[in-house]
């Protein structure tokens, strides 16, 4: 299977987390501050998105890290180590309701991104 971007495979790891609702702001600036830059400042990195819903008295996060391989996702541990398996942040006990072991790997297959768009401020929820 080859992406519809630019000729080039690319592949997803997705991480999800739950905290509480009332406790996802915090998370949120949390994880984009030690999480989120972190992945995206990783070797072979492609890009990274977080994502946050919630759901009733539950914060739903999602972050999506683009690699060109499931090789190149070794970058995600310093000691090359198994690249699905979460690295936990040092306050994420405090924060998740549970600790996941694993992410999700999947392929791109198309990514028809509109470049005006991805100029545009992200609006922060009120």
């Amino acid at each position: 299977m080859t992406s519809e971007s630019k000729g080039r495979s690319i592949v997803g790891r997705i991480w999800f987390g739950r905290t509480r609702a009332d406790r996802a702001d915090e998370y949120l600036d949390y994880n984009a501050r030690e999480g989120v830059a972190s992945i995206a400042a990783k070797p072979g990195c492609l890009g990274v998105q977080q994502f946050c819903r919630i759901k009733g008295d539950v914060a739903e996060f999602t972050v999506i890290s683009y690699w060109p391989s499931v090789e190149a996702m070794t970058a995600m541990h310093d000691d090359d180590g198994d690249p699905m398996r979460v690295s936990h942040l040092d306050r994420d006990a405090e924060f998740l309701l549970e600790l996941p072991d694993y992410v999700e790997v999947t392929e791109l297959f198309i990514n028809h991104w509109n470049d005006e768009a991805a100029k545009m401020p992200v609006p922060r929820a009120a």
